[in-house]
C-alpha cells in the first residue's frame, strides 16, 4: 500500500460514510482495516453498493489496487460487476454470458 492509500485508509477506518457502513450490517465497522480487509471491503461494496458506496470505493483504492482484486477474485462477482469494474479499473476482465448470479451463489 502506497502511502496516499494509507493516508486515506486511516481516515476512513473506523467512520466510514453512512453509504458504506450500511453494507457490513454483520460486523463492528470500527474493527474494520481497509488493507487488511481490503479483499471483503472490494467484493461486498462491488457487489453490494450504491453509487455512493462505489464512488467511496474508487477514492479509497487506486486503480491498480482494484485491477490486481479482479485479476483474482473477479470470479466471485457477476458478470455485469466484472465487466463494469473491469471498465473503472481500466483492465480486460472475462465477463462469458449471464448476469445473474455468481459462481459461488449456487
Amino acid at each position: 500500500m502506497g502511502p496516499a492509500v494509507a493516508a486515506r485508509a486511516r481516515v476512513y477506518c473506523g467512520v466510514l460514510p453512512a453509504d458504506v457502513a450500511r453494507l457490513f450490517w454483520e460486523i463492528d465497522v470500527t474493527t474494520l482495516d481497509l488493507e487488511r480487509h481490503r479483499d471483503y471491503v472490494l467484493e461486498r461494496v462491488m457487489t453490494r453498493g450504491g453509487l455512493e458506496a462505489m464512488r467511496w470505493l474508487v477514492r479509497t483504492y487506486d486503480r491498480a489496487q482494484l485491477a490486481e482484486f479482479l485479476s483474482r477474485r473477479a470470479e466471485r462477482l457477476t458478470p455485469r460487476d466484472r465487466a463494469f469494474w473491469g471498465l473503472v479499473a481500466g483492465v480486460a476482465v472475462h465477463v462469458g454470458p449471464g448476469g445473474g448470479r455468481p459462481t459461488w451463489a449456487g
